[in-house]
């Protein structure tokens, strides 16, 4: 697969990611076993939602850039985003006993799946 098709798959991943945590707060936070849900997890969630589809815009934007640095700083960082929210969650769950479900024992191994991607186009970028 092509460094440029991947960072296409990210975008995407990461416009529907922002667009249901945007658009569908409400059922993101059940799928997640939130409860109660108020308007501050709302809100909280929403403002992630557009922190997501920026990230995504900018992937989108730049998977062709002539510059291989751009997307080898874009997986950089996904890989850090990732990767990081899997050893967060790993320690909510294990160290403070935040209760977790089988959904998001599912995203958050994707996510884990994505950032070690991202790790190996990085350095595939790395050695052109």
């Amino acid at each position: 697969m092509k460094t440029s098709n991947f960072l296409i798959f990210l975008a995407i991943y990461g416009f529907i990611a922002g667009g249901m945590m945007l658009f569908n707060a409400n059922g993101s936070l059940q799928n997640y076993g939130v409860q109660p849900i108020d308007q501050y997890h709302l809100v909280i969630l929403q403002y992630l939602g557009i922190t997501n589809i920026g990230l995504a815009l900018i992937t989108f934007l730049s998977r062709n850039s002539s510059e291989p640095i751009v997307a080898h700083n874009i997986l950089i960082v996904t890989a850090f985003t990732c990767i990081s929210s899997f050893l967060k969650a790993c320690y909510d769950i294990f160290l403070l006993n935040v209760p977790s479900n089988t959904f998001f024992w599912i995203d958050m191994s994707f996510r884990l799946l994505v950032g070690f991607a991202c790790i190996y186009f990085a350095f595939r970028t790395n050695e052109k």
